[in-house]
């Protein structure tokens, strides 16, 4: 059977419940509750997409763009500081090498 609104012969699937060939897509509620969950389902992926990359940022560990600055400060405060690893102890190394022109990477 033909289709009636354009009259070209039927290419796509055909219904087991329409045996005659001819079917039309249904427009209305069940196409727009169709969208309704298309992009409940996108704004769900995109919600995982970002919280991934937030949690990403916090797993990456920093690391030196020069690590021989780093390891030189950081043994100058070994030598400084009674205790070390200490919150004093490190931060005066990193604030010495971020002086000297040193800097942090995600890697």
């Amino acid at each position: 059977m033909l289709n009636p609104p354009n009259y070209l012969r039927n290419v796509g699937n055909v219904p087991q419940n329409n045996p005659d060939g001819e079917h039309r897509f249904k427009k209305g509620k069940d196409q727009k509750e169709t969208i309704m969950k298309l992009s409940k389902f996108v704004k769900q992926a995109v919600q995982e997409v970002i919280a991934e990359d937030k949690l990403n940022l916090f797993v990456e560990k920093n690391v030196p763009t020069n690590p021989s600055k780093w390891s030189y400060y950081k043994s100058q405060a070994k030598k400084k500081f009674d205790v070390y690893p200490s919150a004093y102890a490190n931060a005066w190394a990193a604030k010495q090498y971020k002086a000297a022109g040193g800097g942090w990477r995600k890697g």
